[in-house]
């Protein structure tokens, strides 16, 4: 029943929402009550200047509506809170947020019953999610390996949810021509195949 409330929710227009109707009524708590520290976690880093909450809402309702992607949207961040720290200049950081926002997502979707197959899709694609400065240190050999690790029928997909990404940060044309580098790295490594 809850898969079936979450699924309708994530494939409406504007599934923001929906999630926050489920925040307001306590109803998140029987379906993702993970989502609930996310609300109001201030992130205190110059890229972003949303909640992590909201950074996670505008990043849903700005992907395609299939369920793989607005799910990968909905959770790619849900363990930044629990990777949090804080340097001397009062800067925020998330080492290692993506890892372990992808096993939490697995947890997750295991508790509300969705099958292997779509557990797998969500979880490559919330691992790979994260890839700044990618530009600058990915070679030939390891765009090959990156794309071993995605799978390349799921390339196409990773990169729309780093686009949804990079629409809910206040620089998103800055960080656009890491997605542009990263395409033009991924269409090199396919011409040569």
């Amino acid at each position: 029943m809850f898969k079936k409330i979450l699924n309708e929710i994530l494939l409406s227009h504007k599934p923001s929402e929906g999630i926050y109707k489920l925040l307001e009524t306590g109803q998140i708590n029987e379906i993702i009550p993970e989502l609930l520290k996310l609300k109001g976690f201030e992130q205190k880093t110059p890229y972003h200047d949303k909640d992590v909450l909201e950074h996670t809402m505008a990043v849903v309702d700005s992907i395609e509506p299939r369920l793989t992607l607005r799910m990968a949207a909905l959770l790619h961040d849900i363990s930044k809170p629990d990777c949090f720290t804080v340097d001397k200049k009062g800067r925020g950081h998330f080492y290692g947020h993506h890892i372990r926002s992808a096993e939490e997502s697995e947890k997750i979707l295991k508790r509300l019953g969705y099958d292997d197959d779509f557990i797998l899709d969500v979880y490559i694609l919330i691992k790979y999610h994260y890839i700044k400065d990618i530009s600058s240190s990915i070679k030939e050999k390891g765009i090959n390996k990156f794309i071993e690790s995605v799978g390349e029928h799921r390339i196409d997909d990773m990169l729309k949810l780093v686009v949804a990404d990079m629409m809910g940060k206040p620089d998103n044309a800055g960080n656009m021509e890491v997605v542009n580098k990263l395409r033009e790295l991924i269409g090199q490594y396919k011409h040569k195949k």
